[in-house]
């Protein structure tokens, strides 16, 4: 009857408590490794987002730019004698030195930044807040245009962290012609 007891005390296995202690191990190191899969994941898609939008303004903002910057003058909410305060709108006229005219204008009904009709932005952002501000110091001296908009992703249905949206503001000094 001992050698019964001994042999049930050598047997060759594990106890509940050790089966118990390696599971739990075993689902910690999966939960740890499952976040952090999500996380490298939800900052990927953040990454494409920031990307797209961030290249849709910055190519709106140098297309204004360049053409500001070369235009004749503004024609449309550009006093010649400096205001009291500032003139800010949602659209803008250049005048081109061969004669043509073209609009900028924000869209804020359609989410978007148009040249004379011409979308600016693509249909994968929207554009949230617009303005065009500018100011001119007397006749012979050359306008300075502030451009300030915000752009964001299309798509509605991404969580707020994957959320992208970017401001973008800058100054253009017309040339003096």
């Amino acid at each position: 009857m001992i050698a019964k007891k001994k042999k049930l005390l050598k047997s060759n296995g594990f106890t509940l408590i050790e089966v118990l202690v390696v599971a739990g191990l075993l689902v910690v190191v999966a939960v740890v490794i499952s976040n952090m899969f999500f996380t490298t994941f939800r900052s990927s898609t953040k990454t494409k987002a920031l990307t797209t939008v961030k290249q849709n303004g910055d190519y709106t903002l140098a297309v204004m730019e360049r053409l500001i910057r070369g235009s004749q003058e503004v024609t449309s909410s550009c006093p010649e004698v400096p205001p009291a305060a500032p003139i800010v709108t949602n659209n803008i006229t250049i005048k081109m030195l061969n004669g043509d005219e073209i609009v900028f204008s924000c869209d804020l009904e359609n989410k978007l930044i148009a040249s004379n009709g011409a979308n600016l932005t693509s249909d994968q952002v929207k554009l949230d807040n617009c303005s065009f501000e500018c100011r001119s110091q007397g006749e012979f001296y050359p306008q300075v245009v502030t451009i300030d908009f915000t752009l964001s992703q299309a798509n509605e249905a991404v969580r707020e962290e994957e959320r992208a949206k970017v401001d973008f503001e800058t100054t253009v000094v017309t040339r003096n012609y």
